[in-house]
């Protein structure tokens, strides 16, 4: 600060300096004729300037210190297989700076769209004309599934004990039946195989001599063969008896079971018809939900959830590359091969060099003349020789105040910066062109006077008579003021001296005082 009040005590100087010179050539050719204290002017045509100085330092703003991304858990560690720069590389905007091992976060990314693809299939078996039908028939097989075990509980319940226990008797009866016939039969056969076995034993006693004959040996054969199926059918009669009485016995446990199954059952079949209604109601459920689209909904959320986590995996594949986001050079690298980082380590800090900037400050005085846009000339310290174009980027709204100097922080953008070596922090002195008007009237600043009319100025006539005339004024630099309107160039005009001498003004100024008639900047017309 100390800096910049020594810049505008110089211009401001300069600027006293040169009134001082106009002034006294502007006089009139008769000293006698003027008095001491007044001047006359001629109103001019001509270029009003104003230049506002300051001190600043460079800055360069498109700085970026880059990880390895946000996508990752912050307290996950990854290896860094990659550093493709060192400290001072310049680097082009799309270089890879560093990688890390991404065999893991490739794995993810595979995964991820494995299950992608398992729900997109879900959901297109979802919305297909096939699985509406298939829960249609499902509803009607779960009907019939239903309908048959009703029937089979109305039969179990129609069947009573009384109806059992006849059951029982009469199969009771049946194998007492089936035994007794058994015996018969069997004795039956047994006496079929005496009598033939004594017919043929009586036959061969009796021709015992004449066996020898062909046909009483025949006729012994006969009754031999008789003998034989008898036999036969005697072992025939106890395996059909042993059958008989099997399958009655049979009869007469299952008439039994039945007896004493006969309420079980029922809860057997009553339980199955419960089991048939639930899966009925279940199979229902399912197909209006399926025709009202619930289930595609359910299912398109995790074909979205299924994306998302695709994104995701391929947003931490991308971050496992540091991709330079700009032309720039390399300021620090904090990393090496095989280290272990986490993705908000700070890797490497890129600085774009060709973004220039002077971060300065000019005083409330001036700000007001200060607006975005106006250009600048730029005097790097260090580099005396080159002389930049600048431009203001940004005017600061908010006031800093120090041993009662109240300064306001402006930007101002450098062009063509990346022609020279630059360094941030290097100290620059910048020279704002506030004000530019070009062919307009002027008029010294002190010709101009405030009454309660408005601004005035004493118009000196042909007859060497003074009148007060209004004037619109404009723009201003402190010692010279625009005329809008109220004068035409070439009418002369009184200029009130300033008090005291040029010394007691500087002294004044230099004492921290203020130049009568003038403001810090000289831009402000006189009120």
């Amino acid at each position: 600060m100390k800096h910049w009040k020594k810049a505008v005590t110089s211009g401001v100087v300069i600027a006293i300096a040169t009134m001082g010179l106009t002034l006294g050539g502007c006089g009139s050719d008769s000293d006698e004729a003027d008095s001491a204290e007044n001047q006359i002017v001629e109103v001019t045509q001509g270029n009003l300037m104003t230049t506002i100085s300051s001190f600043g330092s460079i800055s360069m703003p498109e700085q970026a210190e880059l990880t390895f991304g946000s996508g990752q858990s912050a307290n996950d560690l990854y290896t860094v297989s990659e550093i493709n720069v060192k400290f001072g590389h310049v680097v082009k905007e799309g270089d890879i700076l560093a990688k890390l091992d991404t065999a893991s976060l490739e794995r993810a990314v595979t995964q991820a769209e494995s299950d992608l693809r398992t729900a997109q299939i879900n959901l297109e078996q979802a919305t297909s004309e096939t699985n509406l039908l298939k829960a249609e028939a499902a509803v009607k097989s779960a009907e019939v599934s239903l309908a048959r075990a009703e029937q089979e509980l109305d039969e179990a319940r129609n069947f009573n004990l009384s109806d059992a226990e006849t059951d029982l008797e009469i199969a009771q009866r049946n194998l007492d039946t089936t035994q007794k016939n058994a015996v018969i039969n069997i004795t039956d056969a047994e006496n079929n195989v005496d009598s033939a076995y004594q017919t043929y034993s009586s036959f061969v006693s009796e021709n015992i001599e004449k066996l020898t004959i062909a046909s009483v040996q025949a006729q012994a054969d006969t009754f031999y063969w008789a003998y034989e199926k008898a036999l036969k059918n005697r072992e025939i009669a106890k395996s059909q008896a042993e059958t008989s009485i099997a399958n009655a016995e049979a009869s007469v446990t299952v008439a039994q079971n039945a007896l004493l199954n006969a309420p079980l059952e029922i809860q057997q079949k009553e339980a199955t018809v419960a089991s048939a209604q639930a899966t009925l109601a279940q199979e229902q459920d399912d197909l209006a939900y399926m025709e009202a689209g619930y289930d595609v909904e359910l299912l398109q959320l995790r074909v979205d959830n299924a994306q998302d986590d695709l994104d995701d995996a391929l947003e931490q594949l991308e971050a496992a590359a540091i991709v330079a986001p700009f032309d720039g050079v390399v300021a620090a690298v904090n990393a090496s091969v095989g280290d272990e980082v986490t993705p908000s380590d700070v890797i490497i800090h890129l600085v774009n060099t060709s973004v220039v900037e002077i971060d300065a400050a000019v005083d409330e005085i001036d700000v007001a003349s200060v607006e975005t846009g106006q250009m600048a000339m730029v005097v790097i310290d260090a580099l005396p020789d080159a002389k930049l174009r600048g431009q203001v980027s940004a005017v600061s709204p908010v006031a800093a105040s120090q041993s009662s100097v109240v300064t306001f922080d402006i930007a101002v953008a450098v062009q063509g910066a990346d022609q020279y070596d630059l360094k941030e922090g290097m100290s620059a002195t910048i020279t704002i062109m506030a004000m530019d008007v070009q062919n307009a009237l002027l008029v010294p600043s002190n010709a101009i006077q405030r009454t309660t009319n408005g601004n005035v100025v004493q118009v000196v006539g042909g007859d060497g008579q003074t009148e007060e005339r209004a004037v619109e004024v404009g723009a201003t630099n402190g010692q010279q003021t625009e005329i809008i309107s109220g004068l035409t160039e070439g009418e002369q005009v009184v200029v009130q001296s300033s008090s005291g001498d040029m010394a007691e003004i500087i002294e004044q100024f230099q004492r921290g005082g203020r130049i009568p008639g003038m403001g810090g900047g000289g831009m402000r017309p006189p009120m």
